[in-house]
């Protein structure tokens, strides 16, 4: 998990709608009717414009979207939670299935790791063996902070923790014989599990890259 690229502008649509979409998901909600929380035509709108925020990865898995996995709109307050913040643009990321589904309507209390507004790299550590853990160097706050992250989205899932791993061994192995050419593609803000590219280029001492692959994600 890391830092997401600038949130892009509020699509006119969505200021134009916003009430109305609001409305009706409440309505919804408070009778509990079984429908989906938002139309075809508002999650495609919303869709669209959010899978720029990770170069069309999941923002909490950073598994690609729409190879791996369908993208899902993710509340990070949950709609559930506050059925008023449905539409509010600044509570919507992209997601995948498993990280959307797994956090469900999870009351966080603002303690998940909000990647637009804040940096998660510094609070994650990848471990040997792919998994995900609290960074050593973290005070008991903030390792509860990743902890609550880590679980809330099931980022410790198997078929996560061998991608990490296979991706570990792809970066040392371009490090101890160097590829141009791999290394390339591991920079390309597309790549996924860019916390593994990093940290394995600054275990390597690679310090440059790691800022040129975040420098690059950003833009």
């Amino acid at each position: 998990m890391v830092r997401t690229r600038k949130r892009p502008p509020v699509p006119p649509k969505l200021i134009r709608m916003r009430k109305v979409w609001t409305a009706r998901w409440e309505t919804l909600f408070a009778l509990q009717v079984r429908r989906d929380w938002a139309t075809k035509d508002a999650k495609k709108l919303l869709r669209t414009t959010l899978k720029s925020l990770a170069h069309g990865k999941c923002v909490y898995c950073e598994s690609r979207l729409a190879t791996t996995s369908h993208i899902e709109i993710e509340h990070y307050i949950a709609k559930t939670v506050n059925p008023e913040r449905a539409f509010d643009w600044n509570n919507l990321f992209p997601a995948c299935r498993l990280c959307n589904g797994t956090k469900g309507g999870l009351d966080h209390h603002d303690a998940l790791l909000k990647p637009d507004d804040e940096d998660p790299e510094p609070y994650f550590w990848v471990g040997p063996n792919g998994d995900l853990q609290p960074h050593p160097a973290l005070d008991e706050a903030a390792r509860q902070r990743a902890l609550i992250t880590i679980n809330a989205c099931g980022l410790q899932r198997d078929g996560l923790r061998a991608a990490r791993l296979f991706l570990m061994r792809l970066v040392r192995g371009a490090l101890h014989a160097p590829s141009a050419e791999i290394l390339e593609e591991l920079l390309a803000p597309e790549c996924e599990y860019k916390l593994v590219v990093r940290r394995v280029l600054e275990e390597f001492g690679n310090h440059e890259l790691a800022v040129e692959d975040r420098r690059r994600f950003q833009l």
